[in-house]
């Protein structure tokens, strides 16, 4: 007749399984957000750029700069307000808009204040020029879109769930380039140069993260960081 397990033996084998799934479960947690990020940026920059082809071909140009939403330039209107609910109306009916800042006080719309660079360091400047200063909407998809941002953050921001955290540039939040009317990944070549401002690497103190779409398109797609 076979005998059966012990209480003890039993107890072991639960501690043991216990012990493995706390070793591996947070980090298959974390590979699959990365992935879901990943997938979401892909899908962003996707559709950005269809919405902004739709929008040129409608007004027969062929660069971005030449588009009639160029009149709610924040050079032309106020910074504060105006050039949200100027643009409304050109991207809503392009985009397959829910909810934008177009409000009476951006500030309320997004959690700017709680935007970090890479590096995790506090910088609020950041999330008010990003997510304040600009227009921003965010899709039928959970994605938010900046599509113009201020000059040293890029030409427009995707923050990939919306105002869901950790709204952290290079995790959630990318910088894109308007590059002869195509938005691609900000950063591209210089992305792991230590020494620019589009350097991605979390373990450095001076990486904001600008450039880590760059990275992860130059890496076959995949967050390796």
């Amino acid at each position: 007749m076979k005998k059966g397990f012990t209480l003890a033996e039993v107890l072991i084998t639960l501690a043991i399984i216990g012990i493995v799934a706390a070793l591996t479960i947070p980090g298959l947690i974390e590979d699959y957000k990365k992935r879901e990020y990943v997938t979401r940026l892909q899908k962003g920059i996707s559709v950005l750029n269809n919405g902004f082809n739709l929008m040129m071909a409608d007004e027969g140009v062929n660069e971005i700069d030449l588009l009639e939403l160029q009149k709610c330039n924040p050079r032309v209107v106020s910074y504060y307000g105006d050039t949200q609910k100027c643009l409304q109306p050109y991207f809503k009916k392009y985009f397959n808009i829910i909810t934008d800042n177009a409000i009476d006080d951006p500030r309320e719309f997004y959690p700017w204040q709680d935007v970090t660079p890479l590096s995790g360091s506090d910088n609020t400047l950041l999330g008010y020029l990003g997510f304040v200063a600009y227009y921003n909407f965010i899709t039928g998809d959970g994605i938010l879109y900046v599509p113009f941002s201020f000059t040293t953050i890029g030409d427009a921001l995707i923050d990939v769930n919306g105002t869901k955290g950790p709204n952290q540039i290079g995790r959630d939040i990318f910088c894109l380039k308007n590059e002869n009317g195509i938005f691609v990944p900000r950063g591209i070549g210089e992305w792991d140069d230590s020494a620019s401002t589009e350097y991605c690497n979390p373990a450095a103190e001076n990486s904001v993260g600008y450039g880590c779409a760059a990275r992860i398109a130059a890496e076959g797609w995949k967050m390796n960081y």
